[in-house]
């Protein structure tokens, strides 16, 4: 799969020249799946929390594009609601019983496990995973 962006130890959305912590200093705000056009996006706002640079991008989206494969597992039901827009980890997603069942983070996944899947996972325990041709991001600055 093609990508014109890098995730860096699971939180940093890399495009040079930008390097976002979308886990400190984003806060997620929605994902859009559309069947007919095969694609999925998921968009960042910076965050209005004390602490957060206002010098730092406004917003941040990505876009999976050719999408052949969408998974979504429901948050944990206990987790107190401010723990949606939280990612904790964007990685890699297999089915494979060595991974237990849990999001793998690095640059790529290996080229022998071309059933890596990208998957983003949020604090809530939401996990959203998505196979498809190419993923882009747009940072608005």
């Amino acid at each position: 799969m093609h990508r014109d962006f890098k995730i860096k130890r699971g939180i940093y959305l890399v495009q040079p020249p930008h390097e976002l912590d979308i886990h400190n200093f984003y806060d997620f705000q929605e994902l859009r799946y559309s069947v007919a056009e095969r694609t999925c996006s998921f968009l960042w706002r910076r965050s209005k929390r004390n602490g957060v640079p206002a010098s730092l991008p406004a917003s941040a989206t990505i876009e999976f594009r050719g999408v052949t494969e969408f998974r979504f597992r429901p948050r944990e039901p206990k987790m107190p609601f401010s723990e949606d827009d939280c990612v904790r980890n964007f990685g890699y997603w297999t089915d494979e019983n060595w991974a237990e069942d849990s999001v793998m983070i690095c640059n790529d996944p290996q080229t022998s496990h071309t059933e890596c899947l990208n998957a983003i996972d949020f604090m809530s325990g939401a996990l959203v995973i998505v196979q498809a041709d190419s993923a882009h991001a747009t940072i608005v600055p």
